[in-house]
C-alpha cells in the first residue's frame, strides 16, 4: 500500500517547507505592492517635498496598524480559544469588544491629530515645505480615515479567527488592490505622463499627495465593506458580531484581549519610532527634505527585503510549532537549518542587486534627479542589514513558535527600541548623514548577533531536553482494528457499527469523542466539528489558521490527543474505528483493516435528507462542503490524498452494494 509522508511528521522538510512558505511570500508580495504604491506614484510627480511629507507621517499612521493588531490578534486568540470549550457567549464578547475599543481608541488619537496637527506635524520635524502636504495626507488617512482602516484590519482578523481565512485575504487584498487602482486616478491630472512618458493619464482628480491619501481611505473603506457583507453573510453560523449589547469589560473579555495583543502592538510601534527617530535626524540636516525623500524611497526598497523574509519566517511557524509540541526536535532543526539556508541565499541575492543597481532602483520611485542620487547612496549603505535583518526575523519567529513569546518581545524591543536608537544618535553626532545612512545596517547586525547568541542556548536546552525525555518507540499491536474512512452521507457510520456487532468488538464513534473532549478539555461540540474536518478547503489556510504563541492551533493540540487516544484504544483490544484518520494513525500500530466507504452523490444526498432531514441548504452542497473540509483535514495532518484507493485496503460503493452487503464483506475480510 502506497504511503506518503505526514506533511507536519515526515514528510521530506523541503517539501514541507515549500507548500507552507511559498503561499506566504505570495501574499506578502500582494503586502508589498500595497504598501508600495502611495511613494511610487507620489514619486511620480517628482517633487522631493512630497515624498518627505510621506516619510513625516508614515510613523503617524501606523498607528493604526498597532491598534488593530492590539485589540484584532488579542480578539482573535480570546475567540478561538472560547471556542475550543464551546463558550460561545465569551466569542461573542470578545468579538463586540474588540471592534468597539478599536473604534473607541482610534477616535481619540484622530480627534487630538484634527486638533493639534500643526504641534504634532512640527513635532516630526515637518517645515514650510513639507507641513501641508503632510497635512493633507493625514487629514484623509487618518483624522478621517483613521476609523475604516481600523475597522477593515480588525474585522480581517475577527473574520480569520472563525476560520474564514481566504474571506480575510480577499478583503485585505481588495483594499490594496483598489488603492493600487485608485492612486493614479485621485493624484494626476488629466494629459499627465508616468513612467518617463510611457503612460498618459487618460483622466484624474489632480490631488497630489492629497490624492494618494483620498485614494487609501476610499480603499479601506471598501475593504470595510466587504467584511461587513461577509459578517452578515455568515452571521447565522458564526459567533462573530459587532452587536454592542456583547460589549464587555470583564477579565476574561478585555484583559485577556489586551494581554495577547500588547506584544503585537508593540512591534507596530517600535517599527513607528524607530522611522520617526531617524527621519526626524535626516530633516535636521542641511538639504533634509531631500534627505528625507531618499530615505523614504530606500525604506520602501528595504519593505520587499522585509517582507519576504518575514513571509519565508512566517510560513515555517506552524511547522516548527507542531514539531516543538511533539517532541520531535530533529525535526525542528531540520526545518530551521534548510530556513536559515534559504534566507542567507535569498539576502545575499538581494544584497548583490541592490549593490549593482541603486541608481535605476531609486528612479523607479521618482524621476527627481538629486532625490535618486542621494537614495542611491543611502541604498547601497542601508542594503548591508538584508542579512542580518532576514536571519533576525527568522530567529524572532522560530522563538513565537516554541512558545518563547518573552524572548522574541525582548529582541524586537532591544533591536527597535534600545539599539537602533542608540546607535542613531551616536552615529548621527559622529559621522553627521553618512552615520545615519549606516543605522539600520549595523542594528541589524548587532540584533542577529544577540539572536542567534539566544538561539544557540535554546538548541543546546532542546538536544539536552530531547536525550532527557527521549520518546519510547512505539510498540506494534496484534490487535486486529477496523478504521473506516466515508464520504460524507454514504452510511460509513452505520455501517461501522453493525460491523462491530456483527463481530461482538466495540465501535469507537460518539465514544471516542467524548474520550478525547475529557482528556483535551474541548468541548464535545468542537472535538466533533474539528477532530475531522478542517477550518477550510486550502491547505495553506490550515496550516496558518487559529496559531497562538506556542506555534499550536487548537486543531493541533486537538489532533495530537486524538492520535494518543487512537492509538492506545488500539492497544486496549480489536475494535471499529469511524473517521479521524484512524486508517493513517494505525498504520504501523495495529492489524489494521482500513475500508473506504462512498456513494454517488444522488444515493448520498438521499440519505442525507432521509437521515438528518431537509435543511437550508442544497443536499450536492452540504455534500461537497463536507467532503472538501474532511479531504482538507487529511491532507493537513497526513500529507496523503483522503480517498485515494491505494490508502485503503477496500473501498465499498455502499450505493451500489447496499449497507448490509458493505457489513458481510468487511466482516469476511476481517
Amino acid at each position: 500500500m502506497q504511503k506518503k509522508n505526514e506533511l507536519f511528521t515526515t514528510m521530506p522538510v523541503g517539501k514541507a517547507v515549500a507548500k507552507l512558505a511559498v503561499p506566504t511570500v505570495i501574499s506578502k508580495i500582494v503586502v508589498i505592492l500595497y504598501s508600495l504604491a502611495d511613494t511610487f506614484f507620489v514619486g511620480q510627480i517628482g517633487d522631493p517635498n512630497q515624498l518627505a511629507a510621506l516619510s513625516i507621517t508614515f510613523p503617524i499612521f501606523t498607528l493604526l496598524t498597532a491598534v488593530a493588531n492590539l485589540f484584532g490578534i488579542g480578539a482573535n486568540s480570546v475567540i478561538a480559544r472560547s471556542l475550543g470549550k464551546n463558550d460561545q457567549i465569551t466569542a461573542k464578547k470578545a468579538s463586540s469588544f474588540g471592534f468597539w475599543a478599536c473604534i473607541g481608541v482610534t477616535a481619540v488619537p484622530a480627534v487630538i491629530l484634527g486638533v493639534f496637527m500643526k504641534p504634532i506635524l512640527t513635532f516630526f520635524k515637518a517645515d514650510d515645505f513639507t507641513f501641508s502636504f503632510s497635512a493633507r495626507y493625514l487629514l484623509w488617512v487618518f483624522v478621517i480615515g483613521g476609523i475604516p482602516t481600523v475597522a477593515s484590519l480588525m474585522l480581517g482578523h475577527l473574520v480569520r479567527a472563525v476560520g474564514k481565512t481566504k474571506e480575510a485575504g480577499i478583503g485585505l487584498s481588495l483594499g490594496g488592490i483598489m488603492n493600487i487602482i485608485l492612486d493614479p486616478i485621485f493624484i494626476f491630472e488629466k494629459g499627465d505622463a508616468l513612467l518617463g512618458g510611457a503612460i498618459t493619464m487618460p483622466f484624474g482628480f489632480g490631488m497630489d499627495v492629497s490624492g494618494a491619501a483620498f485614494a487609501t481611505m476610499i480603499s479601506n473603506i471598501i475593504s470595510m465593506l466587504y467584511f461587513f457583507f461577509i459578517l452578515l453573510k455568515i452571521r447565522r453560523s458564526t459567533v462573530l458580531t459587532v452587536n454592542p449589547g456583547y460589549f464587555s469589560l470583564e477579565k476574561k473579555v478585555a484583559f485577556d484581549t489586551c494581554a495577547v495583543g500588547i506584544p503585537a502592538a508593540i512591534s507596530v510601534l517600535l517599527v513607528s519610532v524607530s522611522i520617526a527617530v531617524l527621519n526626524g535626524l535626516l530633516l535636521g540636516h542641511e538639504g533634509g527634505n531631500i534627505l528625507s525623500a531618499a530615505y523614504g524611497v530606500t525604506s520602501k526598497c528595504g519593505t520587499i527585503a522585509l517582507h519576504i523574509s518575514i513571509g519565508i519566517a512566517q510560513g515555517v511557524m506552524p511547522l516548527i510549532g507542531f514539531n516543538y509540541g511533539a517532541k520531535n526536535y530533529r525535526r525542528v532543526h531540520q526545518v530551521c537549518s534548510l530556513s536559515f539556508k534559504i534566507l542567507w541565499v535569498f539576502s545575499v541575492i538581494f544584497l548583490i542587486i541592490v549593490q549593482l543597481f541603486p541608481t535605476f532602483i531609486a528612479g523607479i520611485f521618482t524621476p527627481h534627479e538629486e532625490t535618486i542620487r542621494v537614495a542611491a547612496a543611502f541604498m547601497r549603505c542601508w542594503s548591508w542589514c538584508v542579512i542580518g535583518m532576514s536571519l533576525f526575523n527568522m530567529y524572532n519567529s522560530v522563538f513565537q513558535a516554541v512558545g518563547k513569546w518573552k524572548t522574541s518581545l525582548l529582541l524586537a524591543v532591544l533591536r527597535l527600541g534600545v539599539i537602533f536608537n542608540v546607535l542613531a544618535f551616536s552615529m548621527d553626532a559622529i559621522w553627521g548623514v553618512t552615520g545615519l545612512m549606516w543605522v539600520q545596517a549595523v542594528t541589524d547586525t548587532v540584533s542577529f548577533i544577540i539572536a542567534a547568541i539566544l538561539y544557540a542556548r535554546f538548541k543546546r536546552s532542546i538536544i539536552k531536553e530531547s536525550k532527557e525525555d527521549a520518546a519510547e518507540p512505539v510498540t506494534p499491536t496484534a490487535n486486529r482494528v477496523v478504521a473506516i474512512s466515508r464520504e460524507f452521507g454514504s452510511g460509513g457510520r452505520t455501517i461501522g457499527k453493525a460491523v462491530a456487532d456483527a463481530l461482538g468488538i466495540p465501535c469507537y464513534d460518539s465514544e471516542l469523542i467524548e474520550k478525547i473532549a475529557v482528556e483535551t478539555g474541548f468541548a464535545k461540540e468542537y472535538v466533533e466539528k474539528f477532530g475531522e474536518y478542517a477550518v477550510s478547503d486550502s491547505l495553506y489556510d490550515n496550516a496558518l489558521a487559529g496559531r497562538t504563541y506556542d506555534g499550536q492551533s487548537d486543531a493541533d493540540k486537538l489532533w495530537l490527543a486524538q492520535k494518543d487516544v487512537i492509538t492506545r484504544l488500539a492497544k486496549e483490544g480489536s475494535c471499529v474505528i469511524v473517521g479521524r484518520c484512524a486508517d493513517f494513525i494505525l498504520r504501523d500500530i495495529a492489524d489494521c483493516l482500513s475500508v473506504f466507504i462512498h456513494a454517488s452523490d444522488e444515493k448520498r444526498a438521499e440519505r442525507i435528507v432521509s437521515v438528518y432531514g431537509q435543511r437550508e441548504e442544497a443536499p450536492a452542497k452540504r455534500l461537497h462542503d463536507k467532503d472538501k473540509k474532511r479531504r482538507a483535514y487529511y491532507e493537513l495532518y497526513t500529507g496523503t490524498s483522503w480517498g485515494e484507493t491505494d490508502n485503503y485496503a477496500v473501498c465499498l460503493d455502499s450505493g451500489v452494494l447496499g449497507t448490509e452487503k458493505c457489513v458481510e464483506i468487511i466482516k469476511d475480510l476481517y
